[in-house]
């Protein structure tokens, strides 16, 4: 597989900024999983040295937002110090030990709601890249 240098911005349509490597380049392999499989289909779309930007709409990006990812939990499945804040990413082990991570989006009384959606689902995106170089 090929290394890619990049220097990339990911924004919401809106124009907030969501991640960006533009000071310092990001370096990667096809598949690695440094790059959302969407976003390294524009690289490979992308012309090399040239500034390019990929609109892309929510179904093309990172999903749309289900209401089945939204869950309730007791506040008694989290541990005793744990600091509940709206937003704040947590990461949770299945019995097979496969890592899911979910952000708190309600808190009330005994239940916290935590939304496993991706955090673009949703969104449309737009996707700023130019590839410095291509090695094999």
């Amino acid at each position: 597989m090929a290394n890619y240098t990049i220097h990339y911005k990911l924004s919401h349509a809106n124009g907030a900024l969501v991640d960006e490597a533009w000071d310092e380049p990001l370096v990667f392999e096809v598949g690695d999983g440094q790059l959302d499989p969407c976003l390294e289909k524009c690289v490979l779309d992308a012309k090399l040295g040239e500034l390019q930007t990929f609109l892309l709409s929510a179904s093309e990006a990172f999903g749309e937002r289900y209401d089945e990812a939204f869950q309730f939990m007791s506040r008694d499945d989290f541990p005793s110090d744990f600091n509940f804040e709206l937003d704040a990413a947590v990461e949770f082990q299945t019995p097979a030990g496969d890592a899911y991570v979910g952000c708190i989006d309600q808190i009330e009384d005994g239940q916290v709601r935590v939304n496993f959606n991706h955090p673009l689902a949703g969104a449309d995106v737009s996707f700023q890249v130019k590839i410095l170089d291509i090695a094999s």
